[in-house]
């Protein structure tokens, strides 16, 4: 099965063509116009995916060998949550794509193919497992029952963990996006060195506040605080967060897996701390590939895949519409019927 998946929910333009849940061929373009403004802007963002997603197309198939868009068996595009106006330029291409060569369309959600960047078939992991979905629009925790239901156990009350890296980084003059170089910077800090609150930092409770750690971050750098002390500090307080609230909902729900997605997994702190608690308590631990963690069409195209091995006559309706937020308890792939 040969599925073309599409990805533009913020500001980076996805495509890839999947075998089953095999990569062939995939491109990924960052849009470098938004560190000028030091944030994403919306509408350029819609602007760059127009003149950028159809370029990335053709070299995806041409890359696969792929001579006709009627050789792609299933189309598959993110439909939300994210930037509304650039998840239409890649959900309306797909969708008329899909109609020109009479196959199937399928919407999929934004976080659920976050955690379909691990699947690579029914059995790819065992279940019940906890999962951690965090990026710089979102900071969840989910029960994953089967890969077509997991429960949403918590999320974040106002800021994103990886937005907090960002706007750290941008205060501290590392520019945008800043995760990387805030990491980087910890690299010679000592985190005793600058004394940081933890907010909501009870690991029984499965929400997630960091407005209140930015602001504290602020008057510490506004005060004279070493940059690189200051990033440890920082860096460790999201992570024992992160970390504490997970293996809280792990060993509460009696979990055989544990799972990571989103940008800020490509963090080597967090996924050291995973590694090392999950290996103490026996359990599966599944991270994305650095190159996967960030927005990449390839988990569109997976869960698209998954969504077709349960029930090959899936599809979503071509009425399907992009949405900003996601607001449910259970979380599945498909979110256009």
């Amino acid at each position: 099965m040969r599925i073309l998946a599409v990805e533009t929910s913020c500001d980076d333009s996805a495509v890839a063509l999947l075998e089953d849940s095999s990569v062939v061929a995939e491109r990924i373009h960052s849009q470098s116009i938004h560190s000028n403004h030091g944030g994403v802007v919306p509408e350029l963002a819609s602007r760059q995916h127009i003149e950028i997603l159809p370029g990335l197309v053709k070299e995806v198939l041409s890359e696969s060998g792929t001579s006709s868009l009627r050789e792609i068996d299933v189309f598959a595009a993110t439909a939300g949550p994210g930037l509304v106006g650039s998840l239409l330029v890649g959900l309306s291409w797909t969708k008329a794509a899909a109609f020109a060569s009479g196959k199937q369309f399928l919407g999929i959600n934004h976080l659920s193919a976050h955690l379909h960047a691990h699947y690579t078939g029914p059995d790819s992991i065992a279940f019940p497992a906890v999962a951690l979905l965090v990026s710089g629009g979102h900071t969840c925790l989910f029960i994953m029952e089967s890969w077509n239901r997991a429960v949403l156990l918590g999320s974040t009350r106002d800021d994103a963990a990886g937005e907090a890296f960002d706007k750290t980084a941008k205060l501290a003059g590392l520019g945008y996006p800043g995760g990387e170089a805030l990491e980087k910077a910890a690299i010679d800090g000592n985190p005793g060195n600058v004394l940081l609150p933890s907010p909501l930092s009870d690991p029984t409770l499965p929400e997630f506040s960091f407005s209140g750690l930015k602001t504290a971050v602020k008057l510490q750098w506004e005060s004279g605080a070493d940059l690189a002390d200051l990033a440890a500090s920082f860096q460790k307080v999201v992570v024992d967060i992160l970390v504490s609230k997970l293996l809280f909902q792990t060993d509460r729900s009696g979990a055989v897996s544990v799972l990571a997605a989103g940008g800020v997994t490509a963090n080597n702190l967090l996924r050291s701390r995973l590694r090392e608690e999950c290996a103490k308590r026996g359990i599966a631990l599944f991270l994305p590939d650095k190159k996967h963690a960030t927005d990449n069409a390839v988990m569109v195209g997976r869960a698209a895949y998954a969504v077709i091995r349960e029930n090959p006559s899936s599809s979503s309706s071509l009425s399907c519409n992009a949405f900003s937020r996601w607001s449910g308890t259970t979380l599945k792939p498909l979110c256009c019927t």
